[in-house]
């Protein structure tokens, strides 16, 4: 039996994003599964029931060199002691630490997932560091795996990867999301949306624009908030009201007069933070999703709102383009808060954003379940 450890940074993004692969590659792969991540609630109980052996290794997203060197030792002592085959690595950290580990192990397969370009917004140093970071792994792992045909053109225009390395799981993502269990309008208990719509103060009869995602800079939120504005200044006879779903984060944080807004601003519900298990029927508050991101690796949220039938609205120069079909299952915008406005707009036409979401919830299904994307990480073990 092949032993294969993932190392993550994030407890969270194992368990929502990666999820239920580890059983599945155990199951119908026979791959002995195993996790090195950083500790936090509720990794330990998901270990156990999706079969993975686990090992706790504070991974900061943050420069610490102490805390790194500690923690790259630890890797490297695991994956002597488990006689790990393959190594899988995800985000900045855990690739860095993990590929110079294989190095030093000698692990003979070294795969990692490049999510996003980190590094896409920055400018000066800080830029060429990061990408002297990503150059560093990719020369080290065997294959890279995209999440995007998007990412893979980018890294490949930079000179971060050898063509003969990159590898896109069908239409792209890490392991797509569950159209059957998870994403599925079908499933909604109305009485659930009703409960959550008294909760914020949100009525049928307001027009809700909806964000979800992490708040920072790079996510538009700062554009978004901008053609909110706009919209009920020019539409005073509809009943708008601007949902934002999230956590803020300090790297490349929002401002604090944007917070002040978010707080403060008349027709704005600002949620905070919320469970990733309940996350769906956020969704369903929604008459349309915005996403107008700079910086996307794919965009996954576009994916989720679509599966649930809910019109998104994404960026045309990031990722996030690869998340639609323009016109028919979603559309376009970009940086300016017109472009935004004027989608919304497109989108008071009751009937047409309905035809929109039923054409993006079949194109994900065809494209993104993630039981087509387990295969072909499947696959790829397999091959090696």
């Amino acid at each position: 039996m092949k032993r294969v450890l993932e190392v993550i940074n994030l407890p969270g993004s194992a368990i929502n994003f990666i999820g239920g692969q580890f059983k599945y590659l155990r199951k119908e792969g026979g791959y002995d599964m195993h996790l090195i991540c950083s500790p936090g609630a509720g990794i330990e109980s998901f270990c156990q029931e999706n079969d993975v052996h686990y090992y706790p290794v504070e991974l900061q997203r943050q420069l610490s060199l102490k805390k790194d060197i500690k923690a790259f030792i630890k890797i490297c002592r695991y994956i002597r002691q488990n006689k790990i085959d393959v190594v899988i690595a995800h985000q900045p950290k855990a690739r860095l630490l993990g590929m110079i580990a294989c190095v030093i192990t000698r692990v003979r397969h070294r795969i990692i997932f490049s999510h996003g370009i980190l590094y896409e917004t920055m400018r000066g140093l800080k830029r060429w560091l990061v990408m002297q970071n990503e150059k560093i792994t990719s020369s080290i792992a065997t294959k890279v795996i995209c999440v995007s045909q998007y990412v893979k053109e980018f890294r490949l225009a930079d000179g971060i990867d050898r063509p003969s390395k990159q590898v896109i799981l069908g239409r792209g993502s890490c392991n797509g999301i569950d159209t059957i269990n998870k994403f599925n309008p079908s499933l909604v208990d109305d009485n659930v949306i009703e409960e959550l719509r008294n909760k914020y103060g949100l009525s049928q009869n307001d027009f809700i624009i909806g964000f979800c995602g992490r708040l920072v800079r790079d996510k538009g939120v700062i554009e978004l908030i901008s053609a909110f504005n706009i919209l009920i200044e020019h539409h005073p006879d509809i009943s708008i009201k601007l949902l934002i779903v999230g956590e803020a984060e300090k790297r490349d944080g929002l401002p604090q007069e944007t917070f002040d807004t978010l707080n403060n601003g008349k027709g704005i519900v600002y949620t905070g933070a919320v469970n990733y298990s309940e996350i769906q029927n956020y969704y369903m508050l929604m008459n349309v999703l915005v996403l107008p991101s700079h910086r996307d690796g794919l965009g996954l949220v576009a994916i989720e709102a679509s599966a649930m039938e809910i019109p998104v609205l994404v960026s045309d120069y990031t990722g996030c383009r690869e998340t639609i079909i323009p016109n028919e299952t979603g559309l376009y915008i970009n940086k300016d808060p017109m472009s935004i406005v004027r989608a919304v707009e497109v989108c008071f036409n009751a009937r047409y954003a309905k035809q929109i979401g039923r054409h993006g919830r079949q194109f994900v299904c065809d494209n993104f379940e993630h039981t087509q994307l387990r295969k072909h990480v499947l696959n790829l073990l397999n091959s090696l």
